[in-house]
């Protein structure tokens, strides 16, 4: 069942009920009344009859014209003795003589009963009769008149009821499309972007301000971040792809190389073997980036503690020192704590103090110290620095500022782009200051303790 049809239906039930409910608590409220009222007149009449008869002495023919004066057309009256028995009737229908039964009541009272020509109503009042016997004065008349003002007022309630239905009816239509008329915009739209490949986005109602707008405003926030995350990944299997074309090229050709003169030419093989180790352990290098940068993309989840900064800062930076036989000296503030991965906080300055290591031939300082701002470290190295055009964009990814240089030195362009996702994960942020000839300025700018308790 279409929603829609549910909310047609949902109202329209419910307004039903509502209106049998209410048209059935008036009908019966009616009826009610206006049977209590032909109760108060028809004993206001047996009260009269009895006051007459009391006050008549002239037999039992001057009580018979004495009760005809009060019957009316389709009425009787009579009167009852103890045994059940009727000593005196009047009535214009004798059929109603036989249908009811005479009844003896020694005290006032009413009773309704239907036949088939309708209903009809019977007031009992005690009476002395002139033998000096106790005796009940029936009255009964037909309640026809207010038969037929409850019949109008049935028809009157039913079309009421009809008529409040129909607008009811047309209105839940209405409702019902304008409330999934976006619903039906946005399956539309997800349709369309599947099959196209697409990242179409909903038109935005601006003069409402409602669930369903905030709905297309959430929708379109997705969709900008899905078509932003499909760029990316556009971007990112272009590079890497780009990227790996190189070495793989490099091997192929240093082995078909290897594969003609290898045997004879023992300098071509070693050359061969050489460059296809090197490519090869780029590659490696250049793979490793990648997986480092997708996880991160998928925002991995940090390993939180409290981390010395200055004790991080010496461990990560010792192997470097001896591997490259590079000046790198560390100066460091006596408790600097920040809350970090410190896995992730060594990956991080293992990527700065190698990237200055590469571009720069002298000592490489970094600095550990505590701010107004919290922790920072900076990694200075005195290089050949960074053009003031290509600092905007040195943490994109693959994006390097002298190819040559970095293919020399094994730069891919990534390493930038991982830092600066470390730092961002960290509720930090990773700044440069460059001159070119004088060298770099690396600034890991990290939040308080204060702000992450």
């Amino acid at each position: 069942m279409k929603l829609s049809t549910k909310i047609q239906l949902f109202t329209t039930v419910i307004l039903l009920v509502l209106l049998v409910g209410a048209n059935a608590g008036v009908y019966a409220l009616f009826q009610m009344q206006t049977n209590n009222a032909e109760v108060e007149r028809l004993q206001g009449t047996a009260e009269s009859i009895m006051r007459a008869v009391n006050v008549t002495d002239g037999g039992e023919r001057s009580a018979t014209r004495l009760l005809r004066a009060y019957l009316t057309e389709d009425g009787m009256i009579r009167v009852v003795n103890a045994q059940q028995t009727a000593l005196l009737t009047v009535t214009e229908q004798p059929e109603l003589m036989q249908d009811v039964s005479p009844q003896f009541r020694d005290r006032q009272d009413h009773r309704i009963f239907s036949r088939e020509d309708g209903r009809y109503l019977t007031v009992f009042y005690p009476l002395v009769w002139e033998d000096g016997q106790v005796v009940t004065l029936e009255v009964t008349e037909s309640l026809y008149l207010i038969e037929e003002n409850l019949q109008i007022l049935r028809w009157v309630l039913f079309l009421a009821t009809v008529i409040v239905l129909i607008p009811t009816i047309i209105a839940g239509r209405v409702l019902s499309g304008l409330v999934l008329h976006p619903i039906h915009s946005l399956i539309q739209t997800m349709e369309n972007n599947r099959r196209q490949g697409a990242f179409q986005r909903l038109q935005l109602n601006k003069r409402s301000n409602d669930e369903l707008k905030q709905m297309a405003v959430t929708y379109n926030r997705m969709m900008d971040w899905m078509e932003e995350s499909f760029q990316k990944q556009q971007q990112f299997v272009s590079d890497a792809s780009h990227e790996l074309k190189t070495p793989l090229t490099v091997i192929e050709s240093y082995a078909n190389l290897l594969k003609r003169w290898g045997r004879e030419k023992p300098e071509v093989r070693d050359e061969a073997v050489e460059a296809i180790h090197a490519e090869a352990k780029r590659m490696k290098a250049l793979t490793h980036q990648m997986l480092d940068l997708a996880r991160d993309d998928t925002h991995e989840i940090l390993q939180l503690e409290t981390v010395d900064l200055g004790d991080l800062c010496r461990d990560a930076v010792r192997p470097l020192a001896r591997t490259t036989g590079q000046m790198i000296r560390v100066k460091a503030e006596s408790d600097v704590l920040a809350v970090g991965d410190a896995e992730k906080l060594r990956q991080l300055l293992f990527i700065l103090v190698d990237n200055a290591l590469k571009y720069s031939e002298d000592e490489v300082d970094v600095q550990v110290e505590t701010t107004e701002q919290g922790p920072r470290i900076q990694v200075q190295d005195r290089g050949i620095g960074i053009p003031e055009e290509d600092q905007e964009r040195i943490f994109e990814r693959f994006y390097r500022v002298d190819k040559a240089r970095s293919r020399e030195t094994g730069g891919s362009g990534l390493g930038l782009s991982i830092a600066n996702r470390i730092v961002a994960a960290h509720r930090g942020e990773l700044t440069l200051t460059s001159t070119e000839g004088e060298g770099t300025v690396m600034t890991i700018q990290l939040p308080p303790l204060s702000q992450l308790s």
